[in-house]
């Protein structure tokens, strides 16, 4: 072995060296924390020589004609560790998805031709065991493939001559409809991210970011993983996604800013609302009472709610966070005017894979409820052929646009053309912020021709305390044109509890089925016609959703 000396060439823009020269200004500040902070904590001195040392191994000959690097395990701080290292080495990342089945597993490998593999312990026996022609380094201690052990402080990098047009990481789609497509995003495109992030908020030292999400997501690795680390940030990774852990990993760690998906928030949203509901009238009624000033505030610029809710986010244990930032799918407009009047930026944004992911965001001082925000600067967002009411599909361009998805010109040409990538997704742009109605796929279309959003329809019923979670869907009527619309409701059973003494250990479906058609009546009263639901199922159990927590549509069609 021996020293591998930098080329004294100009430097190159990429992760990296943008990581690198945060880390320098602040080398004793914790940059990691693992198991909601009562695991092992790492410095951005460590990480930073860690990141120099297993990119030096990766610039070695034995791993000359390996370009692409594999990446699975749950989230941690060695997962970011090896991220930064295979793209310092000019390599591409290339992050699976742990909740994947093992013939989806086998697809990528197959399709990414991955020769090397880093992984944890859950992970270890079935690739040792399914891939014996692919190297395999293990974040566990005590494997005998343990990473650290290959690491030699006489091997590692200054820079990194990564050239910012180079693939850093290759993502898979979740190919609900087909094959998952390997999306390419290169050092630019997230930086040109990153970037417009960083103008769009204000991150200090002194913020630290709770990581839910999983770590092979674009949102998550963007906003959650790369935004705080450039911004000499602290990362806790949480426990679980179980709801106490959560609150306890907050209140333990005085976490001031968390991202995650509407299912999470909407989750959170019910379990304060049946505390609400659960209290004594008079504190009903005064939360209430505080409720209606915060929302006049807001009407005139104020944010009341920041000192009238400070002793009910205190004893909740969430008296730190100064932002809740959501995005992967749509949230409905009442929720996040709720935490917004109860004292916290709770901001939405929204983008995709393809775009680094993201395209638009509410900022903290300019936040419009139920809309996705302004662009992010740098990034063009336009609407293409929109109908009367401005309504038609988003698409956008940028420096954070993929160069495309790999071996797949197909599909690439269909999602970008001349310069411009096309979203899939139906807006309109009003006072400068971006709305969506829906997704083009979904649409459904009522017998007389008129375009019915499901996701509208689902904030309405989402709008309903009794039910958790909805999906929306039009089903083809036989015989007929046109189509029906229809939904599966999933009922909040603890607020069922309380509102009509239903046992949540042994449910009365058929008591459940007559609320419920009681309230669906009530909410078809309230919409025009040919947006009236015509049909509904009641289901217990969560809908099925992807990892990332967005429901698959396509089952229940």
């Amino acid at each position: 072995m021996h020293t591998i000396v930098e080329q004294k060439t100009k430097k190159q823009t990429n992760l990296f060296n943008r990581f690198a020269q945060a880390a320098l200004k602040n080398p004793d500040h914790i940059a990691f924390k693992a198991n909601g902070g009562k695991g092992k904590s790492y410095t951005y001195q460590e990480v930073l020589r860690l990141v120099r040392q297993l990119a030096g191994l990766f610039m070695t000959d034995e791993f000359t004609d390996c370009n692409e690097i594999g990446l699975i395990s749950e989230n941690r701080p060695e997962w970011g560790i090896t991220y930064l290292a295979i793209s310092a080495a000019g390599k591409t990342v290339i992050p699976i998805d742990a909740n994947l089945k093992e013939k989806e597993i086998a697809y990528i490998f197959d399709h990414s031709k991955i020769k090397i593999i880093f992984t944890s312990v859950r992970f270890e026996s079935f690739l040792v065991e399914t891939y014996d022609d692919i190297k395999l380094y293990s974040f566990n201690e005590a494997s005998p493939n343990y990473w650290v052990k290959s690491l030699n402080e006489n091997v590692q990098i200054e820079e990194s001559q990564a050239n910012e047009n180079d693939v850093a990481v290759l993502i898979y789609t979740s190919g609900t409809t087909g094959d998952p497509k390997a999306v390419e995003l290169t050092h630019l495109n997230l930086i040109s991210n990153l970037d417009g992030i960083q103008k769009a908020f204000s991150f200090a030292r002194e913020d630290i970011f709770l990581s839910l999400l999983p770590l092979h997501h674009t949102f998550e690795a963007t906003c959650g993983f790369l935004t705080p680390l450039m911004n000499t940030c602290t990362i806790v990774y949480a426990r679980s996604l179980k709801s106490k852990e959560i609150i306890e990993d907050i209140k333990n760690n005085n976490v001031s800013i968390m991202i995650g998906v509407p299912l999470l928030y909407e989750k959170m949203y019910h379990s304060i609302l049946r505390s609400i509901n659960s209290a004594p009238k008079t504190k009903q009624i005064l939360f209430k009472t505080l409720f209606n000033i915060s929302g006049i505030s807001w009407k005139t610029g104020g944010r009341l709610g920041k000192k009238l809710y400070k002793p009910l986010r205190e004893k909740g244990g969430l008296n730190s966070i100064r932002m809740f930032i959501t995005g992967g799918a749509a949230i409905p407009s009442h929720i996040s005017k709720f935490y917004n009047y109860i004292g916290f930026d709770f901001v939405q944004g929204y983008g995709m894979t393809e775009t680094s992911p993201v395209i638009t965001a509410n900022r903290p001082e300019d936040i419009k409820f139920g809309s996705c925000g302004i662009p992010l600067e740098g990034v063009n967002v336009k609407i293409d052929s929109p109908d009367s009411l401005g309504v038609g599909e988003i698409i956008c361009s940028g420096k954070n646009i993929t160069p495309g998805y790999r071996n797949n010109q197909k599909e690439t040409a269909n999602l970008i053309k001349d310069g411009w990538l096309h979203t899939g997704d139906l807006g309109k742009i009003s006072d400068g912020h971006l709305w969506i109605t829906g997704r083009k796929k979904n649409l459904i279309v009522s017998a007389a021709g008129k375009n019915i959003y499901p996701e509208q329809i689902e904030e309405n019923l989402l709008g309903s305390n009794l039910i958790m979670e909805t999906v929306v869907f039009g089903r083809t009527r036989q015989g007929k044109q046109g189509e029906d619309v229809c939904a599966v409701v999933v009922p909040d059973l603890e607020q069922l509890q309380v509102e009509y003494k239903i046992n949540p250990e042994k449910p009365d479906i058929i008591k459940i089925r007559d609320i419920f058609d009681a309230e669906i009546k009530r909410i078809n009263s309230e919409v025009t016609e040919h947006k009236r639901i015509n049909s509904f199922e009641v289901q217990l159990e969560e809908l099925e959703k992807t990892s990332t927590k967005k429901v698959k549509r396509f089952i229940y069609k």
